[in-house]
């Protein structure tokens, strides 16, 4: 009996080993890598030095790849179980920033905690995104009644607001993206769902007159004219575009551009990296780089196509959004299609947190894969 025992336990293991998708790993590692190399190069390409942005940069990176192991193994039926949970400590989280948060560049997003800064709207992301998908799982079919469908965007909608306070729009419209492509794989009328859409024009305006801020207002109107204010808040936008251009098609090598090694570009380790990075490989690296997004994209969504309940597809789908949104957010901010909002570029940008919550979200992923054959939801 003991023996049979054992012998199931270790084909259950070599099954999960099989269905782990290391595609998705090696692609994570060649973002990080790649955005270790564009950090060091941002902060002068010099001596590395210990307590410096690249050391604090790979030591995230460690704890992530650890974090993304535990998770790996962990059951999607255990994650379920503590969605509201997850959900409840977030949200605590989200308050004590307001309490207890340490203010930076005018905005109070951090905890101080000694030798660590946390920033609880990057775990909340996926905390609100387990919550939705259990919820939608819970109901099924019964999402297609308006007050659940209600209910849902409740869920985003708090959350959503204590970030938005701090303030942080970028993060706000990440909860919005996570709401909106969990809708589209539950079972929500599509009445329901073409009514926001249709309305959101409506709710836009609404916002902008009522909702943002002056400095937030101005902040949109310059991105599109920076030259409005060339010296302000301007500036760094048109560097931007500049380190971008002069990058040319096989880029300026480690060193970056010319504004990134006078400090005409600001920000460059966090939210204007693809700009300097686009200064130091060119057209040819930022087309490699745009891949490896997509790769990732696919081996994320390609687990949504593998799971057979209403939870793990709405899990993945929603990883899958969260990181074409940041993605292509913090792309489209870097050479003047969209509004700088503040949206880190995944597994690249220097942050600490990011890099936690973004291995987080890939070991919920591969805990899917590897607990595929055994998860017992049920079909929906």
């Amino acid at each position: 009996m003991v023996t049979a025992g054992l012998s199931l336990h270790s084909h259950e293991r070599q099954a999960n080993f099989r269905n782990f998708d290391w595609a998705l790993l090696v692609t994570a590692l060649v973002l990080s890598g790649f955005g270790l190399v564009a950090i060091w190069s941002a902060d002068g390409a010099g001596p590395l030095r210990l307590g410096g942005p690249v050391f604090r940069q790979a030591f995230a990176i460690v704890l992530g790849l650890l974090l993304m192991a535990v998770l790996s193994w962990v059951d999607p039926r255990y994650v379920k179980a503590l969605a509201w949970a997850i959900y409840a400590v977030a949200l605590v989280g989200l308050v004590a920033v307001d309490l207890l948060g340490v203010t930076i560049g005018g905005a109070r997003r951090w905890i101080d905690l000694g030798p660590l800064t946390l920033q609880p709207s990057e775990p909340a992301k996926i905390a609100v995104l387990i919550a939705l998908a259990a919820f939608v799982a819970d109901r099924g079919v019964e999402m297609r009644h308006f007050r659940n469908f209600l209910l849902a965007g409740l869920i985003v909608a708090v959350p959503m607001a204590l970030v938005y306070q701090q303030p942080d729009l970028g993060t706000a419209g990440c909860f919005a993206a996570i709401w909106l492509v969990v809708m589209l794989v539950s079972p929500v009328r599509r009445l329901h769902l073409l009514s926001v859409v249709g309305a959101s024009p409506f709710a836009a305006l609404f916002a902008w007159h009522f909702v943002l801020h002056d400095y937030m207002r101005e902040r949109l109107l310059i991105s599109y004219q920076p030259e409005r204010d060339y010296f302000g808040e301007g500036f760094n936008i048109i560097q931007a575009q500049i380190a971008i251009g002069t990058g040319g098609l096989l880029g300026n090598g480690l060193a970056g551009s010319l504004q990134s090694q006078l400090g005409l570009l600001r920000v460059r380790h966090t939210d204007f990296i693809f700009a300097h990075a686009m200064g130091m490989v060119g057209f040819v690296g930022g087309v490699a780089l745009v891949a490896a997004y997509l790769l990732l994209l696919w081996r994320i969504s390609r687990a949504a196509l593998l799971v057979d309940d209403l939870f793990s597809r709405a899990l993945a789908t929603g990883v899958t959004g969260l990181f074409f949104f940041q993605a292509f957010v913090n792309m489209g901010m870097n050479v003047g299609l969209l509004p700088v909002t503040g949206v880190p570029l995944p597994f690249i940008s220097l942050g600490g947190s990011a890099i936690w919550t973004q291995f987080a979200a890939l070991g919920l992923i591969q805990g899917l894969l590897t607990h595929r054959r055994r998860t017992a939801f049920g079909r929906q």
